[in-house]
């Protein structure tokens, strides 16, 4: 009887746990998107502009978070960074989330050569680093805000393909999928009718935790100083920063914390749905 009540209290506390990460990712996640929607305004300075103080100057009344070595406001370029990181990696997701179903929907639902086929291109690009193949194309095509996004979107779909061609193979097989072929249902109907929306919430948090990857890629990409100068970037301001980081630490340490806030609420988020969308996780 002792033993049923302590497990029952693990299970308990495991899903309270649970709840809580998910629960905080969320909170964060929120926090984040209302911040890069208002951007305008809660800032009083233009992002770029140069000069609106003297540069070098430490946190202040008239500078929250100081100013860099051009005299542009630190905070301002940090709300308006972190619009950029969203946009970047919300819409780098969406051209792999278009690339990815539609792979992944070929070869799980008609299989033989053309499954072979696709899955030997997916193996390949999977093989190759995100990161050094995003770099790769950006130097070839320029460092644009839309290359970057087109560059991440490009390497960030074989993963995506693999996970919804698992699932088409597995809910492919299910009765009612059976009873839409036997009543003569088209395929086009049965994919995206049938098979796909029973698909999308094992889909949902690898999406998400893609987005924080994208999101590093692009960081990175600015740190390296590959981004684009044009855009206010958390990766590019770091990058400037470090040539100063023993004289002028706020450069360094106002757009790392908010990097680090946008990575941890994402992967709260999605480790915690992945958990909770999966029963198997969840039981043990």
């Amino acid at each position: 009887m002792s033993t049923n009540t302590n497990q029952k209290k693990k299970v308990k506390r495991s899903r309270i746990l649970l709840n809580s990460r998910v629960y905080a990712g969320l909170i964060i996640v929120s926090a984040v998107v209302v911040i890069a929607v208002f951007a305008p305004l809660l800032t009083w300075f233009p992002p770029l502009k140069t000069l609106v103080g003297k540069p070098f100057t430490p946190p202040n009344e008239g500078h929250p978070f100081g100013t860099d070595d051009l005299g542009r406001d630190i905070y301002s370029n940090v709300i308006y960074g972190i619009r950029t990181s969203l946009t970047i990696g919300l819409s780098s997701v969406l051209i792999a989330i278009v690339i990815g179903t539609l792979i992944g929907v070929l070869a799980g639902y008609y299989r033989g050569f053309l499954e072979d086929f696709l899955m030997r291109i997916t193996d390949m690009t999977l093989i190759l680093p995100q990161f050094l193949l995003a770099l790769v194309i950006v130097a070839i095509f320029g460092q644009s805000f839309t290359n970057i996004i087109i560059a991440i979107g490009i390497v960030s779909w074989p993963g995506l393909a693999r996970l919804i061609r698992a699932e088409f193979l597995s809910i492919k097989e299910r009765q009612f999928v059976e009873a839409a072929r036997a009543i003569g249902l088209p395929d086009s109907r049965i994919i995206f009718g049938e098979i796909l929306p029973n698909a999308i919430p094992a889909v949902i948090p690898y999406i998400i935790l893609q987005v924080n990857s994208a999101i590093l890629i692009e960081a990175g990409l600015g740190f390296l100083g590959v981004g684009d100068p044009n855009v206010p970037s958390l990766g590019l301001m770091l990058n400037t920063a470090q040539q100063y980081l023993l004289t002028s630490w706020w450069m360094a340490v106002y757009p790392g914390i908010m990097l680090s806030m946008i990575v941890v609420g994402l992967n709260l988020l999605g480790d915690g749905l992945v958990e909770y969308l999966n029963p198997r996780l969840r039981k043990r």
